[in-house]
């Protein structure tokens, strides 16, 4: 660790908490070891990026219509419909009416597009143990600690920007 010793107390906290936030992030993104798991869920998808991004969306949602999916994947209207024919065609979203405007279309994950969902997280979070394996109990209730920290920083984030 750097000392900083021609700074006042105050500066001194100021620029440990900046020096431990860089090394967070530069652990984060030199945690290759997080991301490398197997492939082969995502590689065997038939899927483009942006389907699964709609996929996710839609799923995080409950339901969603065109206008709010086209919003937050920063595209047109007509993107969106090609977007969502796909995914309908393969049996992961569908379309329904919405009762309260019939012009508006309601979507929403399918069973099989959850389940397909499902998945992919369960991949991950199966990646994640095997690496979690590898630690002390100490060290566990260190990245607990961490995260739980981390989640709480979250929150109070969110509740910033509503």
């Amino acid at each position: 660790m750097n000392v900083h010793l021609n700074h006042p107390p105050q500066t001194q906290i100021r620029a440990d908490r900046i020096e431990l936030i860089e090394e967070i992030i530069l652990l984060q993104r030199m945690s290759h070891a997080l991301g490398q798991y197997s492939p082969e869920a995502w590689l065997d998808l038939n899927l483009t990026i942006g389907q699964l991004k709609s996929l996710f969306f839609i799923d995080s949602e409950g339901s969603t219509n065109f206008r709010k999916l086209a919003n937050a994947l920063g595209v047109t209207p007509p993107d969106v419909t090609r977007i969502i024919d796909r995914l309908v065609q393969q049996g992961l979203v569908s379309r329904r009416e919405n009762p309260e405007d019939r012009r508006m279309q309601l979507l929403q994950a399918t069973k099989k597009g959850k389940s397909l969902l499902a998945r992919l997280r369960e991949n991950r979070t199966t990646h994640l143990h095997r690496i979690l394996t590898h630690l002390g109990t100490e060290e566990l209730t260190t990245v607990a600690q961490g995260l739980r920290s981390l989640v709480r920083a979250a929150g109070i984030r969110r509740e910033e920007k509503t």
